[in-house]
């Protein structure tokens, strides 16, 4: 497949031999492969970090607040981040969140209780709020209006891959004996980083390898990612309004709906998969990462001749019925069906939502629209671990996964009702 290079006019001019605007740019294609290198450092952390901190001492409680206190940072400066993304520009905030989070790697090496954690998962939050509003608004600027689901799609391909990759090699790199050597080494010749010494398992080697990769990931952005549309001059500063969409407030509704859901999937998966008697908890993200690359490979094309309601419906609920299936008493095997469900859910709903939003966005405020958008996913993954692992301490798993699942089912029922009457409308406008 070739890579068309980048002019310095907009995606809509650059078209193929068939007259159709040409999707695979330079653009497209480079912040579509720093995603994947992002998330699946950020993925590395999803079946290993509710173990690091049982080992310092941590029980389930603090296993959900820790992990959700990213998000509620996220969603205090994402707002910023936005104006940031519109004012200074596309390509330096990705590239400084992409650092943040290299730095965030490095520390998680110097706690020694589940206390510790804390100010670290705050920095946690703040580059993946940084990081990810950049690239969303950056590839909604570089994909063609007219092929906007489909470049959505395969962008999140990039976050199925990750869940493919990240998990299991976080898994494995904990595990493994081939590291225990290098964990032992670096422990012993660099007190500072003795807070990840957690006996069998190998941390040490988990954080060092994701802040070295984290980093070559924002060199190679710097040389690689073309600029992207480069923001007007204003040296004002932000009325507090400015810093929010309107036109994003249901989107972000609906996307923390499905957030929430979202939690009890990360927060807590491994632990429960662990009690019925799976090993390697990352097994399951991989069967949820390929599910997800499958219907998003098959459906790119789809999500820009069928309506956007077609997917985002019937995504979240898909999301409730995943939930409801790791819920029910049965063999160890229903999770990995969950996660089936959950990947399809989720290859559905994410692109078309994003492709819903930024229809209804003009260009020069895109990164606050994505901004508020994804503020609904803050909350809903800080809201999440904080109640759903409160739930878990007074009941069980199982009663959490059911509130994660009638949480989902209202976010599809309040878009389904909001759609309806807007066809309405449409309808009545037209007559």
């Amino acid at each position: 497949m070739a890579v068309a290079g980048d002019a310095t006019q907009g995606p809509e001019t650059q078209v193929n031999a068939g007259g159709r605007p040409r999707l695979f740019t330079r653009a497209v294609v480079g912040i579509t492969v720093l995603n994947l290198i992002f998330f699946s450092l950020y993925l590395l952390y999803f079946p290993t970090l509710p173990f690091f901190i049982e080992k310092l001492g941590g029980d389930k409680g603090e296993i959900g607040a820790l992990i959700g206190v990213s998000s509620l940072t996220s969603l205090l400066v994402r707002p910023f981040v936005g104006y940031l993304v519109d004012t200074a520009g596309r390509r330096p905030m990705l590239i400084a969140g992409m650092l943040l989070f290299a730095v965030n790697c490095l520390l998680y090496n110097l706690p020694h209780s589940p206390a510790a954690i804390f100010p670290i998962r705050l920095l946690t939050g703040a580059s993946i709020a940084t990081f990810m509003t950049a690239a969303s608004t950056y590839i909604a600027d570089a994909a063609p209006a007219a092929r906007r689901g489909e470049a959505m799609a395969y962008y999140g391909v990039a976050n199925s891959m990750a869940f493919a990759i990240g998990p299991a090699v976080g898994g494995f790199v904990i595990h493994t004996d081939l590291l225990a050597g290098f964990d032992s080494s670096l422990t012993s010749q660099a007190g500072w980083s003795s807070g990840a010494r957690t006996g069998e398992l190998h941390f040490t080697a988990l954080f060092v390898l994701s802040a070295a990769m984290a980093s070559l990931a924002a060199a190679g952005a710097l040389l690689f990612l073309p600029p992207g549309r480069k923001p007007p001059a204003d040296g004002r500063l932000p009325r507090a309004g400015a810093l929010f969409s309107r036109t994003a407030a249901l989107p972000a509704v609906i996307n923390f709906t499905s957030s929430f859901a979202f939690a009890a999937m990360v927060s807590f998966l491994p632990l429960f998969a662990r009690d019925r008697g799976i090993t390697n908890p990352g097994l399951l993200f991989s069967l949820y990462a390929a599910m997800l690359l499958i219907f998003r490979l098959l459906s790119g094309r789809l999500m820009d001749t069928l309506p956007r309601h077609y997917f985002i419906t019937p995504g979240i609920a898909a999301l409730a019925v995943s939930l409801l299936i790791v819920a029910s008493p049965g063999p160890s095997f229903l999770l990995f069906v969950a996660m089936g469900v959950y990947g399809v859910g989720t290859g559905a709903f994410q692109p078309a939502m994003m492709a819903y939003l930024v229809d209804r966005t003009e260009e020069t405020v895109r990164g606050r629209a994505l901004s508020t958008f994804t503020l609904g996913n803050d909350l809903g993954l800080s809201l999440g671990s904080f109640i759903l692992g409160a739930i878990i301490q007074a009941a069980d798993y199982r009663a959490a996964y059911i509130f994660g699942a009638a949480v989902a089912a209202a976010g599809a029922a309040i878009f389904a009702l909001y759609n309806a009457r807007e066809m309405r409308t449409a309808a009545a406008r037209a007559n």
